[in-house]
């Protein structure tokens, strides 16, 4: 027969502090427990769908092809000529982009940060680019490398500077990518 003893000696510095730790940390029966962090995907389609709604704005005010902006001067209305290197762009200035110059000034709008565009780039290309995408995938795409992206910019800018090309086409691609953000995604057990 084995006998368990226990001792009722108080409990030292450090089990107090594991006890304060776990009771500051661990939510009681009672209390609901916090939400869950967003998934990374969640968070870049939250991201895609504000800066695709931003983007969609400013087309729709000035839509412009062969530059990425153009800017409001003292001189007037003129071509953004540093399209390659937005960070000198004045964007207070901003009075049209095209497809992919709306996409970063909707981004800057909200975030200092060029890649808070990313999402909505790789959603506007794969919605642009869909060759029957599987049911229940991501619509704005998996995290890919900075050569790809700018693949993806390149094409994005060709498509939107042809000839044929108008105004109301990109405004639909950008409707387009944002219902496609937005579909509820079925939910696959593991």
């Amino acid at each position: 027969m084995s006998k368990t003893m226990t001792s009722t000696h108080p409990a030292g510095p450090v089990a107090q502090l594991v006890s304060a730790a776990k009771a500051a940390l661990l939510p009681s029966a009672g209390e609901p427990h916090p939400p869950e962090p967003a998934s990374p995907g969640s968070r870049r389609r939250d991201d895609a769908l504000a800066v695709l709604t931003a983007a969609r704005g400013v087309v729709g005010r000035g839509w412009v092809q062969r530059t990425w902006y153009v800017t409001e001067t003292p001189a007037g209305r003129r071509p953004a000529r540093h399209r390659f290197l937005p960070g000198r762009l004045d964007h207070s200035q901003v009075t049209g982009a095209c497809l992919v110059g709306a996409v970063l000034h909707g981004a800057w709008q909200q975030s200092p940060r060029p890649e808070h565009a990313y999402p909505a780039i790789d959603a506007l290309w794969l919605t642009l680019f869909d060759a029957g995408t599987p049911t229940g995938a991501d619509p704005v795409g998996p995290l890919c490398p900075p050569l790809v992206r700018a693949a993806r910019v390149r094409d994005l800018t060709t498509w939107n500077d042809r000839d044929h090309r108008s105004r109301e086409d990109v405004l639909r691609l950008l409707d387009r990518a944002a219902a496609r953000v937005t579909q509820p995604r079925p939910h696959v057990d593991a």
